[in-house]
């Protein structure tokens, strides 16, 4: 197929060139250790005397994940990602904590974690 412009008052002749309608794609070697594993974490927050806290506020940023601590200070995650995460975790009369996790196996992981009052 040829295609005819004009540049600078002259007409140009041109040899257009021919591409596939289709495309193929083959990958040789498939990666195995990409494999994502998926983690449930169990997380307990307390006080810095060893209390649970009760509702408080857990957000992982990165996944869109928010939950709150039941009434011993736990909070369960299921099915969290491989991955490094920061955990921020807020409760009224304390200082906010942010704890970096990293899941890199299946499996449950347990995490305890301590807010420090911010009273007196």
């Amino acid at each position: 197929m040829q295609k005819i412009h004009q540049d600078s008052d002259t007409l140009i002749e041109q040899e257009q060139t021919n591409y596939s309608d289709s495309v193929q794609v083959s990958f040789n070697r498939l990666n195995v250790a990409a494999k994502r594993f998926q983690s449930d974490l169990n997380l307990h927050v307390t006080s810095e005397n060893g209390k649970p806290l009760i509702k408080a506020f857990v957000s992982i940023d990165l996944v869109s994940i928010t939950a709150v601590s039941d009434q011993f200070g736990r909070v369960f995650i299921k099915a969290l990602p491989a991955g490094k995460y920061h955990l921020d975790i807020i409760s009224p009369g304390f200082i906010a904590k942010r704890i970096f996790v990293y899941i890199d196996k299946s499996g449950l992981q347990e995490i305890c974690t301590q807010l420090t009052s911010n009273i007196g």
